[in-house]
This record gives structure tokens, sequence and C-alpha cells, in this order.
């Protein structure tokens, strides 16, 4: 019986590398196609593609002039009327991207959105595993994930986003399943690179540290963003200084993203109110400060870390859909609760919803702005809340049955 198992085990892997192997021949083969801006347009990546070629050269990777004129020569559009979109990531991001500025945006572009979706796999199967998902379904933790429509939007427009859930996944991984401070530390600096789309993190990293003690997470994380920032520094000796300059200089307030705090400005007290971005913020601060006097003495990243990224999402002052990839431990950890009760009617309903959410999302994004969709985070909030009451009405049902 135990040979028969072994023998099993060893064809299925065999069988996944033959896959992997032709997989990878096929999409080597295929990339001088796959490559063509037909297929892949001048997109969001573009200004990260140019901030690491410009910081590459020594020069301003924050120059909106020479960002339009690398968009253009990609085949994308002159700005005209509108802002130009620029990278608006620290410097110790721009390393991160320096290796894709060494190559041309076609074949740039594909080798990202290969990179990106791997970082997605990868994210959700060790996130499955934190949350206690069955080994035998992991598969589960793909189809979430990849119906889930921000990760579609975040992969056409080829945004950040995966570095940031990358971060996070490996943060969780490294202070929950298999503690290690310094790998810890090292993740989170990846999640730093975009740190407004879940500031409640970190204001809950900063509680914790102090109360847990856990120093080298932060040292760690300091010296990870440190090294990163030298190596920018060594190509471009301005680079921290023309950040500043950037941040002082660039028309941020003229973007209207789905935001509560952009809402206030565009449709009741006016654009030039820049202050009101971050009201909504403020009160998520203030929620937080509650909610970590109702939960630290037993406080779980695994446990706390979804809802905290849901409100986070909601009250960020810049924030857009497809930055929402970083509510995979909600996605997931809600997935392996409705594992527990799928024979209830309430759990194919509850599915059905979150699919007519992305469904609505996916569709109405042809014809909408990103603007009009500040619906979908205070929804899967929602959705998230009614499954997990439904989940711990449940086990304690089991409970008072045991008993």
């Amino acid at each position: 019986m135990l040979n028969s198992l072994v023998r099993d085990k060893i064809i299925r892997k065999s069988v996944l590398w033959v896959l992997l192997i032709v997989s990878v021949y096929v999409l080597i083969k295929l990339a001088p196609t796959l490559s063509k801006p037909e297929y892949l347009p001048s997109d969001d990546f573009v200004q990260f593609w140019a901030g690491g070629k410009l910081g590459l050269q020594g020069e301003n990777p924050y120059d909106p002039q020479k960002i339009e004129q690398a968009q253009i020569a990609t085949g994308g559009q002159a700005s005209g009327s509108y802002t130009i979109s620029i990278m608006l990531n620290p410097p110790w991001a721009i390393p991160l991207f320096m290796p894709f500025g060494l190559i041309d945006y076609s074949s740039s572009r594909l080798y990202w959105l290969i990179f990106s979706t791997l970082l997605l796999v990868i994210s959700s199967q060790f996130l499955w595993r934190i949350y206690s998902g069955n080994p035998k379904q992991r598969w589960l933790a793909l189809l979430v994930v990849f119906i889930f429509a921000p990760t579609i939007s975040v992969l056409e427009v080829g945004q950040i986003a995966p570095l940031v859930i990358f971060g996070l996944t490996g943060f969780l991984y490294f202070t929950t399943s298999r503690p290690d401070d310094w790998l810890a530390g090292a993740f989170i600096a990846l999640a730093s690179i975009k740190p407004q789309i879940a500031f409640i993190f970190w204001i809950a990293l900063f509680f914790w540290v102090i109360k847990q003690r856990r120093w080298l997470i932060p040292i760690t994380s300091a010296i990870t963003i440190l090294l990163l920032t030298l190596i920018a520094l060594v190509f471009n000796h301005h680079i921290i200084q023309q950040y500043l300059v950037m941040l002082q200089t660039y028309g941020i307030s003229e973007w209207a993203n789905p935001t509560i705090g952009a809402y206030l400005r565009f449709f009741w007290f006016g654009t030039d109110k820049f202050w009101l971005q971050f009201l909504p913020s403020l009160c998520g601060g203030l929620w937080f400060l509650y909610f970590w006097y109702l939960h630290n003495k037993s406080w779980n990243w695994v446990d706390e870390l979804p809802l905290i990224l849901l409100v986070s999402q909601i009250t960020s002052p810049y924030t857009w859909t497809y930055d929402q990839v970083i509510l995979f431990p909600a996605i997931i950890q809600v997935a392996v609760w409705m594992l527990h009760g799928w024979k209830r009617w309430s759990t194919l309903i509850l599915s059905i919803v979150f699919l007519g959410i992305c469904a609505l999302d996916l569709i109405l994004h042809m014809r909408l702005d990103d603007f009009w969709f500040i619906w979908v985070a205070p929804a899967l909030l929602i959705w998230f809340l009614i499954v997990r009451w439904q989940y711990s009405s449940q086990k304690k049902g089991l409970a008072v049955q045991f008993l």
C-alpha cells in the first residue's frame, strides 16, 4: 500500500514537471508573437518600465516629459490635456524595475505579465496553506483568485500590486507558519512600495511590534529598503531629491480615483480641498484604535489581516480597483470557510454573490471609468462579514452539539 502511494506521488510530480517544461517551451516559442504591440499595447506598465530604464541611465525616473516620450515610443498616445501617469513609488522601488528596463518594452511587458502571474499564483498557494485549506484542494485557491475581478484587471493593465500582495503573504507566512523575523521584515519592505493601499496594516504593524518587541522585523525591513535605495543612488545620486520634488509638483490631486475622499472632493466640496482625500483615512485609523483595543491581547495576524486590508481599501486616500488584489487573504479565508459548509444553500447563494460582484466589476469596466467603482470594496466587506458570521454560527452550533 505504501509503495503504491509513493509511486502515485512520483507519477503526479513527474506529470507536473513535464507539463511545466512543455508550457515553458510553448511560451518561449510564442514570445515573439505575444510581445507584439497589438497583443500587449502600451498601458500602465510603461511608467514602471520607463522608470527602471531611466534609473539605469542615471536620469530622473519621475520626469513626466521623459515618461511621456517613452509612452509615445511604445505606441501610446501623447498626454494632450490630461496629466501624464508617472511612477509615484518611492526610490527603493526603482531597482525592482531596472531588470525590465534592460530590454525593449514589448518583451518586458510580456515578462512582467508572466512574473506578475507567478507572484499571484505563489501568493494564493501560500495563503491557502496559511488559512488551513485542504492540501488536496489547492487548485481551488487558484480558481478563486483568478475569478476575482481585480486579479484580471491588475494583469490587464500591468500594475504592481502583485508585488504588494506577495510581500504581505511572505510577512504572514514568516510570522505565523514558519516564524523568521529576518524574512518577514524583508517581505514587508517589498509591500512598502505602495504603502497607501494597505495603510492600516502599517499602523497595526507599529502597535504589534511594540507590544511583542519584535524589533528585528522593522530593522530588517529598514535594511532592505536602505539597500534597494543605495542601488538606485549608485545609478542616480539625485533620485531622493527628484522624488521629493515630484511629490511637491506633480498633480496627484487631479486624479479621480474610486475613494471616499475623491468623491467628497469631486462631487461636493471642491477638488482644491485635497485634505479631504485623507479624511476617510483618519476615520480608518480611529477604527483601528478601537479594533486594537478589542483584539490586542489575542492578536493573530492570520485572523485580523483580512479585515484590516478590507477597511484599508475602503478608507485609503489613494487606491484603484486593481489594487484590491491585496484582498487575497480575505478571499481565500472565505473560500476555506465555505468549504466547511459547502452543502448549505446559503453557501451557494454567497458564492453566487461573489461571482456577481466580480462579473459586474468586469462588465461595467468595459464602459465606465474606474472612478465609478467605489462600491466594490464595501460590497466585498459586507460579503466577507456575512460569511464570517455564518461560519462563526456554524462553529458555535457544532460546539453546542458536541457538548
